[in-house]
């Protein structure tokens, strides 16, 4: 038992915060998963350390076998029969009514922190396959605004290349008997779009997860009806306990059978199970969560496809850091997306509509939009104008290389 809660408690501490992703996100890998766990640890000491069940045996057990009937009704279940009812005759109908997952609770709950903790294990394996590491990009990004102003420049000038190379280099598509996820993975490599896909896979795979928790849940705790958190908090208020309604019983029967001399005998006895007074409370509180955490995870799956396919909204982010977030000049009025005036930088006073769809949607790309919009919601607003400032210079670099270039290739068929 030490041991289980040695490692529950490991558990709990291995949890940690990522600044690759939303709130969200760490409602439910992080929060979730550790409220998850805690429950787990206080189940397991309940039920391992101390008496999970006690019966009402005959005056005529002594110790020994007192010990063995708990001992066998805990294992082989128990069930529910309202105080004021009798006993069926029928041992098939006593069966029927049996509970018996208060086993396998510490159980149940090791196994949903763990499937809480799913999407996130898998964007952590796959978001390398993209090409750009976010978490290490925009930690750094983090770890900047403790620098001063030089150090701080070279550490945003060193994420800007970095992610101008992982941007813009070349990849062949993976063939053979390869994984078909990460060759969809690089494919979207090409295109820019690599890391933003992933990410709302994972936010996809958040919400099946909730879902299939809000199932696993009625399903465990045998309830037909889906608004199984709904009819305990009803009962709760209209004063009708377990004893009626028979959800999570304190009080439930036994029977077990023993062999004396050769012959059979049959016991029934009345056994107290105070782990459901916990059960009832931490399954009730879950079921509200989950359905809270299922609308929360909803919206934010559709918050992030709408600003990742929307073109305006990419363009208004992005357009808002180039000015420095502050006032702005309309240089072509009829467009959705602004022309702005680009403050701080020497030399380049006016972003027109067309350089900034250019700089967005061919320097860019929805993976340097999602990464700018990572390191705004982490690091803050200055580093990220500071990042995309880094970024439009290198764009236009880029712009007058490729321009010479093509003026040099000219001049030679000339």
């Amino acid at each position: 038992m030490a041991m289980l809660l040695y490692y529950f408690a490991s558990a709990v501490k291995s949890i940690q915060f990522h600044v690759d992703d939303d709130i969200i996100d760490k409602l439910n890998y992080y929060y979730t998963t550790a409220i998850i766990t805690v429950f787990a640890i206080l189940v397991s000491a309940k039920q391992y350390v101390g008496y999970p069940i006690q019966c009402w045996v005959p005056a005529t057990f002594t110790e020994p076998m007192e010990q063995y009937t708990e001992n066998y009704c805990w294992v082989q279940n128990t069930y529910f029969l309202p105080l004021h009812d009798y006993i069926p005759h029928n041992y098939a109908e006593r069966e029927n009514r049996q509970i018996g997952y208060y086993q396998w609770v510490p159980f149940v709950l090791a196994l949903e922190a763990l499937l809480f903790y799913v999407p996130t294990i898998v964007w952590r394996l796959l978001s390398w396959q993209s090409g750009i590491h976010v978490q290490s990009l925009v930690q750094m990004a983090c770890d900047s605004r403790l620098l001063d102003l030089e150090s701080r420049n070279r550490a945003l000038q060193t994420i800007a290349t970095n992610v101008e190379e992982a941007l813009h280099v070349k990849h062949q598509v993976m063939g053979g008997n390869k994984l078909k996820l990460l060759n969809v993975i690089i494919c979207t490599r090409s295109s820019g779009a690599a890391v933003t896909f992933l990410y709302i896979s994972v936010k996809i795979l958040y919400t099946v997860n909730i879902i299939g928790q809000i199932f696993l849940l009625n399903t465990f705790l045998g309830n037909r009806s889906k608004w199984y958190g709904l009819q305990v908090l009803n009962d709760l208020m209209n004063g009708r306990e377990w004893e009626e309604s028979g959800h999570f019983p304190r009080v439930t029967l036994c029977d077990f059978e023993v062999k004396v001399l050769g012959n059979v005998h049959r016991h029934t006895v009345q056994c107290v199970l105070m782990i459901n007074m916990f059960n009832e409370k931490i399954f009730l509180f879950l079921w509200f969560w989950y359905f809270l955490l299922a609308g929360a995870t909803f919206c934010s799956l559709l918050y992030w496809i709408y600003i990742s396919i929307v073109p305006s909204r990419q363009l208004n982010f992005v357009g808002k850091y180039l000015t420095g977030i502050e006032g702005y000049k309309m240089v072509d009025s009829q467009s959705n997306f602004v022309g702005k005036y680009l403050t701080g930088i020497e030399g380049y006073k006016m972003v027109d509509s067309q350089s900034l769809r250019r700089f967005v949607f061919h320097f860019l790309r929805q993976d340097g939009v999602f990464l700018l919009r990572m390191v705004a919601t982490h690091a803050g607003e200055l580093p990220c104008y500071e990042l995309a400032k880094a970024l439009w210079i290198k764009a236009l670099f880029a712009s007058l290389i490729f321009f010479i270039h093509k003026t040099a290739e000219l001049k030679g068929i000339r």
